[in-house]
């Protein structure tokens, strides 16, 4: 056991505290841990400022993976910039959320605009365009959304082939629909026929539980990705995609720990 020193970490211990998530707290070398749901569930708290690097972060999550328990790298601008997201997310896993199930909604389909307002409060990485957006409607409630890509022609051999992509998934802050996920699914492969669906969860959050619950099936792993946080409005941006004209004194580098592909067969 130990003491965890920086100012967001006890800021997370008081949000933890007032949501109703027990916790215990583990310090080990350089690594702050936070322990929730007895141990099954840690929290590997990383600051920008830090020299850890991917490999060494992902040996912690193959150990977690070995212990059967849920690995979550929570950094710091992440903490900073979507508390309310980061707590309602970690009380979806602890079961302390709103339920509602999914028979009682209702499918609606949203605009971009809707969508963006939606996941711009509720999904941890915000909101993006999508072809195809779609909701579910309890008590005039908007309590969860789905956005899909537009099909894509594939070349494997087969005529007429189309995939699509599951681009954003987010119930309502404070809610879990049961079974909300899976409704929203069939509905887009009711109407548009896929003859599959590709997606990918965040390592970072995501064993891929939900995913394969609904009948995905792991496709591949992809790599740690470089990221760069804007010291100034932490927000962030691959590496990449920073202008030659700035200066990389204005950004923290840090990464991810890649994501999980999956693919579900519609036919």
């Amino acid at each position: 056991m130990g003491s965890i020193i920086q100012s967001w970490h006890n800021e997370l211990l008081t949000e933890l505290n007032s949501v109703g998530l027990h916790y215990e707290v583990f310090v080990q070398e350089d690594y702050s841990h936070v322990l929730l749901e007895g141990g099954e569930v840690v929290l590997n708290l990383l600051n920008l400022n830090n020299s850890k690097t991917p490999e060494k972060v992902l040996s912690i999550q193959s150990v977690c993976n070995l212990e059967k328990k849920q690995l979550i790298h929570l950094w710091e601008d992440v903490w900073l910039t979507r508390k309310e997201q980061v707590l309602s997310r970690l009380k979806a896993i602890a079961g302390l959320n709103i339920r509602v199930h999914a028979r009682k909604t209702e499918i609606v389909s949203l605009s971009q605009p809707e969508a963006d307002l939606f996941l711009n409060i509720n999904h941890l990485q915000f909101s993006v365009g999508a072809k195809y957006r779609y909701g579910l409607v309890v008590d005039n409630v908007l309590v969860a959304v789905a956005c899909f890509s537009g099909l894509r022609k594939m070349h494997n051999g087969t005529m007429d082939y189309r995939s699509a992509e599951l681009i954003r998934f987010a119930n309502l802050r404070g809610v879990t629909v049961i079974g909300g996920f899976t409704k929203l699914l069939s509905h887009f492969i009711k109407r548009h026929q896929p003859n599959d669906i590709m997606s990918y969860a965040d390592r970072d959050w995501s064993k891929g539980s939900a995913y394969e619950r609904s009948g995905f099936i792991l496709a591949g792993i992809t790599p740690p990705a470089i990221i760069l946080v804007n010291k100034n409005t932490l927000c962030r941006i691959f590496a990449h995609r920073m202008s030659d004209l700035e200066s990389a004194d204005h950004y923290h580098k840090i990464f991810n720990t890649g994501n999980l592909k999956y693919i579900l067969d519609c036919e």
